[in-house]
């Protein structure tokens, strides 16, 4: 099973690779639910994850709150794709929704065509997407070469067995190469429980090994 750890620091990091994780989700502001790290933590994290041989991905959100950005936070975002490249960085992780629960396509297309050729991670926005539209994003998210979603299964102020049948959903409806990734409450503790039930084999967390 792979291991996704969300983290915000240096220090942090060298813990979970020494820890034997197998991936790391690099950001800033953990408490605001994860934003765009400054480019010199990237730098420094590229080199150190590079030389212990894991996958590094960048979180790329600029502020708190919704998933609704307007023209100006896109083009920061695009922007903070393009530096991210440039710095050696492989794999991020973004997502975008608009007023009305949908999949905000035009503004996607944007950031993964600035995002070539790194991989690209649709984080827990897809949760913002209203479940009625959610088999339709899934779908495009693949077409468009997304490799990975991250999800709660619903709010984050609800436990992970209470969303836990919706995200036996998502796992069903998504298409067969795109990896559903359970985060949100998953640790060491309970990782492989989850993933059993899942059926999954990648968790992500904050506390997804034991520092």
């Amino acid at each position: 099973m792979k291991r996704e750890i969300a983290l915000g620091d240096i220090a942090t990091m060298k813990a979970a690779i020494a820890g034997g994780i197998n991936r790391v989700e690099l950001n800033a502001h953990l408490e605001l639910g994860g934003l765009t790290p400054d480019w010199q933590i990237v730098a420094e994290a590229v080199k150190i994850a590079q030389a212990a041989n894991i996958d590094l991905v960048v979180m790329v959100r600029p502020r708190a709150g919704d998933f609704n950005y307007n023209y100006a936070e896109i083009e920061n975002m695009r922007r903070s794709i393009l530096l991210f490249k440039s710095l050696g960085v492989k794999m991020v992780t973004f997502g975008v929704v608009d007023e009305k629960g949908h999949l905000a396509k035009g503004k996607m297309v944007k950031l993964i065509e600035a995002a070539k050729p790194m991989h690209v991670v649709y984080h827990m926005a897809f949760d913002a997407i209203v479940p009625a539209y959610q088999p339709q994003a899934l779908q495009w998210l693949y077409q468009y070469g997304v490799i990975r979603v991250l999800t709660h299964g619903g709010q984050l102020n609800e436990q992970i067995d209470e969303t836990i049948h919706h995200l036996q959903e998502i796992v069903a409806m998504a298409p067969e190469k795109l990896i559903i990734m359970p985060g949100g409450g998953i640790t060491y503790e309970n990782a492989t429980d989850i993933a059993e039930k899942l059926g999954v084999n990648e968790v992500h967390g904050s506390k997804i090994i034991a520092l």
